[in-house]
């Protein structure tokens, strides 16, 4: 370069600090929402593309987008509630029966996830239930057949949890049992993430290896996310000691996925990382109602 053209290089005028930060919040913000649109289309059946914009080509990149899983929990949950909400609000036999609410919004979830999560959990259960070494275990997994252990499983977890959802619309009523929801769906997904976080992957080649873990930040902001939302939703309506028996049996929750996963496979799977949101989301609801204030 000419000695001219390296005085002008050196003669333009520094950006501003300010126009720096802006470009930096505004490049922070874009992976934010594309990271989001990402765990969004990956674990549900939403058609991201076409509502909120294109998702990444192959697997997120879920050493960080898998920060959003609350968020993502929280969009399901409202979305999941809408058929109940707009059920109640136009039924001329006021209320309706709590077990058709929480019929629906469970029907719903199921519909916007495409079961993803029940089937992870059934497939688990049957994995290890029936095998006797790592190697059947992970076999098993892999069947898509289902057996006696995960339809078992899968029989009680929707027993358990429809339970809880009906209790809470007939004692609580339509927006403060949507608002356990909402929580619930957010909170469920810590077990998931700790998981993940904990344990490598059961398989080389499975897509939980392919896919990785979350890294230590990510796991942080996700927690941190579902916890301070959680606080905010629950302890308004169902006391303090209802949202911290919650979150402390959701802890406990995911210390035992933990245990059970590196038992019996030693690591996780995408199958593992399914059942344990569901195991968390009934965990969370028994932790609720134990010290849940009078509705």
């Amino acid at each position: 370069m000419r000695e001219s053209e390296l005085m002008s290089e050196s003669n333009k005028p520094e950006e501003p600090q300010s126009q720096i930060f802006a470009k930096r919040v505004h490049g922070d913000l874009r992976l934010f929402l594309q990271d989001f649109r990402d765990c969004l289309s990956f674990f549900s059946r939403i058609p991201v593309t076409s509502i909120l914009g294109p998702v990444s080509d192959g697997l997120p990149e879920f050493e960080r987008a898998s920060r959003h899983l609350p968020l993502v929990g929280l969009l399901l949950g409202l979305l999941s509630l809408v058929p109940a909400t707009l059920f109640d609000a136009i039924a001329l036999t006021a209320p309706l029966p709590s077990m058709l609410l929480a019929g629906l919004t469970l029907a719903t979830m199921a519909l916007l996830t495409g079961g993803l999560h029940e089937d992870g959990l059934a497939d688990m259960a049957d994995g290890f239930g029936g095998g006797y070494t790592i190697e059947r275990k992970i076999e098993i997994m892999k069947d898509s057949r289902l057996g006696s252990y995960g339809a078992l499983t899968l029989l009680f977890s929707v027993l358990i949890r429809f339970g809880i959802l009906s209790y809470l619309f007939a004692h609580y009523g339509v927006w403060t049992a949507g608002i356990a929801f909402l929580a619930s769906s957010m909170v469920s997904r810590v077990p998931m993430l700790h998981v993940w976080y904990m344990l490598p992957a059961a398989r080389l080649n499975g897509l939980s290896s392919v896919a990785g873990q979350p890294t230590a930040r990510s796991y942080g902001i996700g927690v941190g996310i579902a916890a301070l939302v959680t606080g905010c939703l629950i302890v308004p309506y169902f006391g303090f000691a209802a949202a911290l028996s919650a979150f402390i049996f959701v802890a406990l929750a995911s210390g035992y996925m933990v245990w059970l996963s590196k038992r019996h496979i030693r690591g996780q799977t995408g199958d593992v990382l399914g059942g344990s949101q569901q195991i968390g989301e009934i965990a969370f609801g028994v932790g609720l109602l134990l010290l849940a204030s009078a509705g």
